[in-house]
């Protein structure tokens, strides 16, 4: 009896998940599927049905700052320098599959060929809509770092030049977040160039805003640290960003789909983007190895930097065959931090040195391209 009555119990609950599932599967189908308000004159919203592509993607990203400082001896003229380094990758080249429904789109790489950097990992995800967008992106390279020192002028015969690659692997990682908002966005899909969830049917722009955020941060190693001259050994940035720009979709060709089937060559759409940011947040954190083996937390301080206008920018081409979808991406960002003022930082440092004032920037692109069937 108790057995039956289990087993009884078991049904009912596997029934009732199932009902469950079928009833929220329906409810996020109808979401995805419900009709947009479009001019339907500029743009086609074609139905949203399950889909596989394969990409490759080429992408480079880095780091570079410059760290000015003066060298302060007693009974002499003082004498200013700088410090740089960088960390950058070499081009990161990946293959991999995107599943998705509709405007929805998951996907996921693996680096093939030569290694871009000793140890790299990334992350993307985005969403793509008619109205608004966000994109997540995040990499984390491990690689050796260049770094040199300059001190005195150039001509001057006491002048000091010295630049090397540490044998050391330092840590650089890169957090962004950013969305979108189409102010036109009944005829202009600023996604038809880059997913199938619309399709545009003539050529058609519109002015967007944007917002980012974008944490960065560069960890050396005490020993790489102990044997190179940075002024800076870690440090992190965040930064808050807003503006604007335009957005194209011009369309060369275009043809309606004649049946369900969707035959023959059908749509081509070439997309530029330009969105410059002001970057109004703009915040470091530094701290310095007093030693080989440790890192003081006492010796840390902190800097807002000055607004700095950077740049966002992407193209891309996509072309509709069939039940294919090809598209060409290219997306663009660099952004910029530099320091209000030469500060004091004898707390940090050797007492000679001091006024110490720093730019760089981060910096990644990529080159994506993609071929989609859609079921």
């Amino acid at each position: 009896m108790k057995k039956l009555l289990f087993l009884v119990t078991f049904l009912f609950m596997v029934v009732s998940a199932r009902a469950q599932e079928v009833t929220v599967w329906n409810k996020a189908k109808r979401i995805l599927t419900k009709p947009a308000n479009i001019d339907t004159m500029c743009v086609y919203q074609p139905r949203a049905c399950f889909s596989l592509g394969v990409f490759s993607t080429a992408q480079r990203a880095g780091f570079h700052t410059d760290v000015k400082f003066g060298v302060y001896y007693p009974d002499d003229e003082p004498v200013f320098g700088i410090s740089h380094y960088n960390l950058s990758e070499n081009i990161c080249k990946k293959v991999g599959l995107e599943v998705g429904y509709g405007n929805i789109g998951l996907g996921y790489g693996l680096e093939v060929g030569s290694r871009s950097a000793w140890k790299k990992s990334s992350f993307a995800f985005n969403f793509l809509g008619k109205t608004w967008g966000l994109r997540f992106n995040y990499f984390k390279i491990t690689n050796p770092f260049t770094t040199g020192l300059t001190i005195g002028d150039e001509g001057d015969g006491n002048s000091f030049h010295d630049e090397f690659t540490t044998t050391e692997n330092s840590i650089l990682k890169n957090l962004a977040i950013d969305g979108y908002y189409v102010f036109n966005n009944k005829r202009f899909a600023y996604s038809a160039a880059y997913k199938m969830g619309f399709v545009q049917r003539r050529t058609a722009g519109s002015w967007m805003l944007t917002a980012r955020y974008m944490q960065g941060s560069l960890y050396n190693s005490p020993e790489a640290t102990w044997m190179s001259y940075n002024l800076l050994d870690c440090f992190s940035t965040l930064q808050a960003s807003v503006g604007g720009g335009y957005s194209v979709n011009f369309v060369p060709w275009h043809r309606d789909p004649t049946d369900v089937r969707d035959h023959g060559l059908r749509n081509l759409t070439i997309n530029l983007t330009a969105m410059p940011v002001i970057t109004l947040l703009n915040y470091l954190k530094c701290s310095y190895y007093e030693n080989e083996n440790e890192v003081i937390g006492e010796k840390v301080f902190k800097v807002y930097c000055l607004p700095m206008p950077n740049y966002v920018g992407s193209a891309a081409l996509s072309l509709t065959f069939g039940r294919l979808y090809f598209s060409t991406q290219f997306t663009y960002n660099w952004f910029y931090f530099r320091s209000r003022d030469a500060f004091d930082s004898t707390q940090l440092i050797p007492d000679h040195v001091d006024d110490l004032n720093f730019s760089g920037s981060f910096h990644d692109w990529t080159l994506k391209g993609i071929v989609v069937y859609r079921f």
